[in-house]
């Protein structure tokens, strides 16, 4: 199973030099349509996104991970930004449709 990285160059390069795939996009538009063709690849398991391109389509990315449990979606924070709290009963309410 493969590991691929999607988001700016700076947080995909760690990512490749660790020997996981990396896919550089610009905006949430190109992070959506890049994770919907990842999720039809058999030989992806996971898919890393960064938090700063994923914060306007969160809600798509929680309905893509509802209807398909692999590959796994995890959103990570980007070296640069500063991190935040998460929810995680807001996002487990998201995902379930609650």
């Amino acid at each position: 199973m493969r590991v691929v990285a999607v988001g700016s160059r700076s947080f995909i390069m760690g990512f490749r030099l660790a020997g996981a795939g990396g896919i550089e996009v610009t905006d949430a538009k190109e992070v959506l349509s890049t994770v919907n063709k990842l999720m039809s690849d058999p030989e992806v398991g996971l898919i890393i996104l960064s938090e700063e391109l994923t914060y306007e389509i969160r809600n798509e990315i929680n309905e893509i991970r509802s209807k398909k449990s692999m590959p796994l979606i995890y959103v990570l924070p980007s070296p640069s930004t500063s991190t935040k709290g998460m929810d995680y009963r807001t996002l487990l309410r998201q995902v379930l449709g609650i």
